[in-house]
């Protein structure tokens, strides 16, 4: 199982913060939820479950919309799903309590934040910019960067070649088992949030990867890395792409 917050973890070598965006930073789970609903009832005519909700959390929309409601055209209902969405995601979204204070606490110490998300570039953007959190990160990549999804480690290699870090150095912070999986496959410490709907805690047990550690609030992030000193990868950063 998971190791205890106060369990003695050495994270002293720990130079850089990976976070998943929706469901570890951003609520966006009620605008999800709801873009799903709306857009199975109007192709297929009836509801989706909480459980069939689940299982779309971490996974590419195409993806889950191929399982999900097989009897449409895929690429139809993606497009269906995110106009729909677009028209309400502003006004929905909002931060799980204590993102924009540990944001700061982290950058203020010199750990490098950066965000590794599934979500498209354009609504990434329309929500780290509604909260002014855009310059708290060091790179951020977005579906629309890559043709690799977690939990294939790609992703995760190219946000750390963005930052000038090694996954040694690095920890990753998620709230599906996707997350859990590119960061176990990157080599990299993994880190659950207790709130997740897409992985419930009581469920760890039961669907591999394991993360290496669940955290109950946002705030219990600097506590894990004994709000460390000034880190400075090696290396030059690269240019950040996508923005």
């Amino acid at each position: 199982m998971t190791e205890d917050l106060k369990g003695g973890i050495d994270l002293s070598h720990i130079k850089a913060v990976l976070w998943d965006f929706d469901g570890t930073l951003l609520d966006s789970n009620d605008v999800i939820a709801e873009s799903w609903r709306h857009t199975v009832m109007s192709f297929v005519g009836r509801d989706v479950s909480d459980e069939e909700l689940r299982q779309t959390f971490g996974e590419m929309l195409i993806d889950s919309m191929r399982w999900l409601v097989p009897e449409v055209d895929p690429v139809e209902a993606v497009d269906f799903y995110r106009e729909y969405q677009r028209g309400i995601f502003l006004d929905r979204i909002r931060l799980f309590d204590g993102t924009e204070e540990v944001l700061r606490v982290l950058n203020k110490a010199g750990y490098k934040n950066a965000i590794v998300t599934s979500r498209l570039e354009r609504s990434t953007f329309r929500a780290l910019e509604k909260f002014g959190l855009t310059d708290f990160f060091d790179a951020i990549l977005t579906a629309s960067d890559t043709d690799k999804f977690k939990p294939d480690p790609t992703p995760i290699y190219m946000i750390l070649d963005m930052i000038g870090c090694k996954p040694e150095e690095s920890i990753f912070i998620g709230d599906t088992s996707n997350d859990i999986e590119a960061g176990k496959n990157a080599g990299i410490f993994t880190v659950l949030v207790g709130w997740s709907d897409a992985l419930p805690v009581g469920k760890i047990r039961d669907e591999a990867p394991v993360p290496d550690v669940v955290i109950e609030k946002l705030t219990d992030i600097p506590v894990l890395l004994g709000l460390g000193v000034k880190k400075d990868c090696p290396g030059e950063q690269t240019e950040q792409k996508g923005r």
